[in-house]
């Protein structure tokens, strides 16, 4: 029996992914500039192919984070649901600002920079809301 208990825990530990096995909607893979998920863009070979690839990420993440807004809302008192509902615009504000910078460089690499902004950003504030929101 004590074997047997033994080679299960074994199994589930073998079986387990290590870090840099996770998936690209994890923290680690998401938030790195040109690194995880992005790489799969990186191998496209032209600047619309990567740049579009690169916003149909930064989407998925976008509606990641509208989900943990919404699930974060619902368990906040009226006076934090205002603060949190600024906090968003603002931040909204903020990431739209701060990725406008990276189109006012010359040539096609600025769509790129431009959605890998967009992208970080939106997993990163993605997070800190899932983070949040949990019990």
């Amino acid at each position: 029996m004590k074997r047997a208990v033994c080679a299960a825990i074994f199994l589930l530990f073998a079986a387990a992914p290590s870090r840099a096995e996770e998936p690209a909607d994890r923290p680690a893979q998401a938030m790195g500039w040109y690194g995880g998920e992005y790489q799969a863009c990186g191998a496209k070979t032209s600047t619309p192919e990567i740049a579009g690839c690169i916003n149909d990420l930064a989407a998925k993440w976008d509606q990641r984070l509208n989900t943990a807004y919404q699930a974060l809302m619902t368990s906040q008192t009226p006076d934090q649901k205002e603060r949190l509902r600024i906090a968003e615009r603002d931040w909204l504000q903020f990431r739209n600002a701060n990725c406008d910078f990276y189109l006012n460089v010359q040539g096609t690499i600025a769509n790129i920079k431009y959605a890998e902004c967009k992208r970080v950003l939106t997993a990163q504030r993605t997070i800190e809301l899932e983070t949040e929101a949990r019990p």
